[in-house]
């Protein structure tokens, strides 16, 4: 208990809005990729699938996707699990609410043309998103928590724990997909392009962006 109350002390009034800034972004971007109707990020195609078939909204099933990948940490890490972790919930109601609000206020993309143009941009603001919240030091989303817990247990690195998660998501998907639709669904070239260019967009702007932010000094 002590513990936790160091660690939300740590977590500064300034730490606390770059966090919720973080997830408003991550939402954003989550919530674009759906629009452009190539394929959504692999981690999240299942949740979206989910949503289709069973026929409730993707913020909803998102945040309930989300609980499941807590669940998922906890018994794959046991008693390496920290309680603190139990608060990746509240990141997930940020980002779910999020991703529900600008699902709500985004158009679908009307052309190809446009529908390239949105997934770059979703893919950027996807990446910003990840680098603040990351950054904000707080508890990560359950995705990235989830490919840590994947990473301690297999003791595999933290990139290709990511890429075992995304390929595990990107299958599983595929097989919802094609088991009761007969189809593919939620996951198409857009898909792969969000797999390969998120973690470069993380690379390339994670110093300048944490720097505006006031995280690190320049």
């Amino acid at each position: 208990m002590e513990r936790t109350r160091a660690f939300l002390r740590a977590f500064t009034p300034r730490r606390r809005i770059v966090y919720l800034l973080g997830t408003m972004i991550l939402g954003c971007g989550i919530a674009m990729n759906t629009k452009t109707k190539l394929g959504i990020a692999p981690v999240l195609s299942v949740a979206w699938n989910l949503s289709e078939l069973i026929g409730i909204p993707f913020s909803l099933m998102s945040f309930l996707y989300y609980c499941f990948l807590i669940l998922l940490q906890f018994l794959l890490l046991k008693r390496e699990f920290e309680t603190i972790q139990i608060l990746q919930i509240i990141a997930s109601f940020f980002t779910s609410f999020f991703i529900g609000v600008f699902g709500r206020m985004l158009p679908d993309a009307a052309s190809p043309v446009g529908r390239g143009i949105m997934l770059l941009g979703a893919i950027l603001l996807t990446g910003i998103g990840i680098i603040l919240t990351v950054g904000a030091r707080f508890v990560p989303n359950p995705a990235d928590g989830m490919s840590q817990a994947i990473a301690r247990r297999t003791g595999k690195g933290l990139g290709l724990s990511k890429n075992m998660l995304d390929i595990g998501s990107f299958i599983v998907a595929t097989a919802l997909g094609f088991i009761f639709r007969g189809k593919l669904m939620g996951v198409g070239i857009g898909t792969v392009v969000t797999m390969l260019l998120t973690g470069r967009v993380v690379a390339w702007l994670q110093k300048p962006v944490l720097r505006l932010a006031g995280l690190f000094m320049p």
